[in-house]
């Protein structure tokens, strides 16, 4: 994605994105991404008005930041609960962090007394987030750039795909990008061996996202997760997973075995999982 100068898009994208962020009928998402697509040759970039107060830098060749664009959030329920759970001057952190749409939620809810660790291995995106932490004058985050999984090692990462402007496919699985990118080699950490060289005074909040190495990362904070008993949203992504021979019933049981249950939070009324599920989304795990 480029910052080069590029033809304006038509007024009318804008009412549309006014409307949007207000009135969000069945079938306007079908309907928004025929008249305007993510990622087409004139990208809106601007600063929006975002959670409780926040302001956003938006590029609408980023899928992302499109979707925050027309709607005003990204996986809008997982930003509600980090709102709900977070309070001043406690700890999250935020896993495949992406451009920072839930670091700056959870920067806002836990303030100047509190901390966030983000972790995020793409640059382009660690970039947009470091430029919206400026933006709202957050000083308070603790930015990390690795990848997170079982062990701390160097391994090989796979770029996002620079064609469909998402930043969210970058992955240590070339598979999971979906076709061949540019790849560096990048630090990967575990959370425990992590803090161990950079204590944290207790973590409340976790937000797991991963392109398919969520239950990897599981396995390098059983410390954390027995220590503070922190909440923990992650993603299930079922093609992801099932690369590794996964399903989502092995977090479960993982869950399980530390005495938490894990509920569907983002596409319905909070209940707990008890089976497979195909459909891919951000589930949460409490004790």
């Amino acid at each position: 994605m480029s910052d080069q100068p590029s033809p304006p898009a038509p007024e009318w994208v804008h009412w549309l994105a006014w409307a949007t962020r207000r009135f969000q009928p069945r079938g306007i998402d079908r309907v928004v991404r025929m008249l305007y697509p993510p990622g087409n040759d004139r990208p809106i970039r601007s600063v929006v008005d975002y959670d409780e107060g926040l302001l956003f830098h938006c590029d609408t060749q980023s899928f992302l930041e499109w979707y925050i664009f027309f709607y005003g959030a990204f996986r809008p329920e997982v930003s509600r609960l980090i709102n709900r759970m977070l309070r001043p001057g406690q700890v999250a952190i935020d896993i495949g962090a992406n451009v920072g749409m839930h670091s700056v939620i959870m920067a806002n809810r836990v303030g100047p007394t509190g901390r966030v660790v983000v972790f995020e291995p793409d640059p382009h995106p660690m970039g947009r987030l470091r430029r919206n932490m400026a933006l709202n004058g957050i000083d308070w985050v603790t930015t990390v750039e690795a990848a997170v999984s079982a062990r701390s090692e160097t391994r090989t990462f796979y770029l996002h795909d620079d064609s469909i402007g998402n930043f969210a496919n970058a992955s240590l699985v070339a598979a999971n990008v979906g076709k061949q990118t540019a790849s560096v080699e990048m630090q990967v950490v575990s959370i425990d061996e992590w803090m161990r060289d950079n204590p944290l005074p207790r973590v409340d909040v976790v937000k797991l996202l991963a392109q398919g190495e969520e239950y990897n990362a599981l396995q390098g904070m059983r410390g954390l997760i027995e220590r503070d008993r922190p909440k923990i949203f992650f993603l299930y992504e079922p093609s992801y997973w099932q690369r590794q021979g996964l399903e989502l019933m092995d977090v479960v049981r993982f869950f399980a075995g530390h005495g938490y249950g894990v509920q569907e939070v983002e596409f319905r009324a909070r209940r707990e999982v008890v089976g497979e599920i195909p459909k891919g989304q951000v589930f949460l795990a409490t004790p």
